[in-house]
């Protein structure tokens, strides 16, 4: 049987092997994905030894998708751009790095029903997740602002201030929070308090890449009737990407929608 992993520091929440082994076994495909939890000074071995398995793929997560970066044979364009590895996949003996989450959070808002062509998207925070879903909605088609509490910091595009907000707002059609507020209901409703939600059109679009738990954002636009996105349609995407890489077989994405489900509380 071959092995996928999914490889952070922590990895115990991770929810890919749900989704993933409901996947392979939809399709009829013998392999299991475990996670390995590896320190950041140990990550390079770690790699080393996954390319002596016979592995299928690799996911990702915190803290590794820069340490990947740096030693993958090759990279897809997007993982170049981008800056970031997210997926392994070892063709013969070259390990090649690719970055789903930049086309996984295009397809989750195509899947909802938005098409990002033409779009003005607003990103708050500019980490490395503003950086992936950048680099999606703009290939997408997208007009994208990055905003920032230190716009002067950011060095891989133009950042607007926190003050340029209303102005922004006015005129988008999404709005994203790409930072890890949302991981903290203090800090998150501290970001709701700062945001000129008053300013959106009711067409606008509001979206969160936290899956875990409905947001205090996301609570605040579904109140004021935005249409709203939370991170678990780009999790299940980005996945999706990643298990069509590994496998060449489109992915079930609604057995890992439901898989994923089953282990979250209900939004």
């Amino acid at each position: 049987m071959k092995q996928a992993v999914v490889i952070g520091w922590p990895v115990e929440h991770s929810k890919s092997p749900t989704m993933m082994n409901a996947a392979f076994a939809a399709c009829g495909i013998t392999a299991e994905m475990i996670r390995i939890a590896v320190p950041p000074e140990g990550f390079a071995q770690a790699i080393a030894d996954l390319r002596a398995r016979p592995m299928l793929g690799a996911s990702v997560t915190v803290p590794h998708k820069l340490a990947a970066h740096a030693l993958c044979d090759e990279l897809s364009p997007a993982a170049r751009a981008i800056g970031a590895v997210n997926c392994l996949a070892l063709e013969d003996t070259t390990l090649v790095g690719h970055n789903t989450d930049a086309p996984g959070f295009v397809d989750a808002t195509l899947a909802a029903g938005m098409h990002l062509g033409n779009s003005r998207v607003v990103l708050l925070g500019a980490g490395g997740a503003a950086r992936a879903v950048a680099y999606g909605c703009r290939e997408a088609g997208a007009q994208v602002e990055v905003v920032a509490r230190q716009p002067e910091s950011v060095t891989w595009t133009r950042a607007r201030p926190w003050s340029a907000l209303e102005a922004l707002f006015t005129a988008s059609d999404l709005v994203v929070d790409c930072t890890s507020a949302g991981l903290d209901r203090e800090r998150d409703a501290e970001l709701v308090a700062s945001l000129p939600f008053e300013a959106l059109a009711h067409r606008a679009w509001v979206a969160t890449l936290v899956y875990h738990a409905k947001t205090i954002f996301i609570e605040r636009a579904q109140a004021l009737g935005h249409s709203t996105l939370d991170g678990r349609a780009m999790l299940v995407h980005q996945g999706a990407r990643a298990f069509t890489l590994w496998t060449g077989v489109a992915a079930p994405i609604d057995v890992m929608a439901a898989a994923l489900s089953s282990t979250l509380p209900a939004v």
